[in-house]
């Protein structure tokens, strides 16, 4: 309910609402079908159309934009469904670990760092509430499950001063289980001297591309669930919007050789989609428009 009234006072709204394509389409439809009813009823001399058309023309134009605006207001959850296809995608503003999917897409660190303890991971980070919410802050079962995924997998023994020492390549997929849930955690930052995560785009992608892959061969055929990765604590700057098209791509593209899953779920934090304005409708456009497969 706040992300509603958050949202109706912000210009990108009013701005969509009013100015975009579909909504210049819908008041035109609009204006037209009350004019078209004034001449039908002008022609069966119900009214004198000359009268009304020049008497209740703002109001005609009332009704016409609210007819425009009413179909656009913000919403939580929007659906795309790419034709001819068995994919889904749900964008959701919410919380990720609120989800009804069994399975969820939870990004890491390339040393699969978990100790909360000592903050090297925040409390209030993604990785950081999943332990909580999913392990009751037992790291030691979390890193235990880590170590019997990753046994299989070369890694890199690196000269760092805190936490963990070896080093898995970007991209890296570690399945766990808590709470009920399957939880992939993708390795797509690094930390630095300082404790802080850092990534690129290039990584989220190629994170991304692993993570497909990894449940193709590796994970259950299921709904998925996913962060708008990156756009936090790994601090690439791009547009929110732009990032859930890249994700949502990157899943149809993997999807064109192998079906892992038929739907996606993304979710964009409450706080993100406020303070940065995102309007499902549009993001639903955007998918539509710039989607392929």
């Amino acid at each position: 309910m706040r992300y509603f009234f958050s949202s109706i006072i912000t210009r990108s709204f009013w701005s969509y609402a009013l100015f975009s394509r579909a909504a210049i389409r819908g008041f035109l439809s609009a204006l037209g079908f009350i004019f078209l009813g004034v001449q039908i009823l002008d022609f069966f001399k119900i009214l004198e159309a000359k009268n009304y058309q020049a008497s209740y023309f703002w109001l005609f134009l009332g009704v016409s934009a609210l007819v425009s605006i009413l179909p656009r207001l913000p919403v939580s959850k929007v659906s795309y469904k790419i034709p001819k296809k068995d994919l889904r995608f749900d964008v959701v503003i919410g919380d990720l670990f609120s989800s009804p999917s069994p399975a969820l897409i939870v990004s890491t660190n390339t040393t699969f760092d978990t100790n909360i303890a000592t903050g090297i991971i925040a409390q209030d980070s993604l990785q950081g509430q999943m332990t909580m919410r999913y392990f009751r802050g037992n790291t030691e079962d979390l890193d235990r499950q880590i170590d019997a995924s990753l046994a299989n997998i070369e890694g890199l023994t690196v000269d760092k001063k805190f936490g963990k020492t070896k080093e898995y390549p970007i991209g890296t997929v570690a399945k766990v289980e808590g709470g009920g849930k399957i939880i992939y955690l993708v390795a797509m930052a690094k930390l630095n001297e300082t404790r802080t995560a850092a990534s690129s785009l290039g990584m989220v992608e190629d994170a991304l591309a692993s993570t497909w892959s990894f449940i193709s061969k590796s994970g259950e055929l299921t709904d998925l669930a996913i962060p708008v990765m990156g756009t936090g604590r790994g601090r690439i700057n791009i547009p929110r919007k732009k990032m859930i098209e890249k994700i949502a791509q990157s899943f149809a593209d993997s999807s064109a050789t192998s079906i892992f899953s038929n739907k996606l779920i993304i979710f964009v934090r409450p706080e993100d989609a406020e303070s940065h304005q995102v309007n499902l409708f549009e993001v639903k456009d955007y998918l539509r428009q710039s989607l392929h497969i």
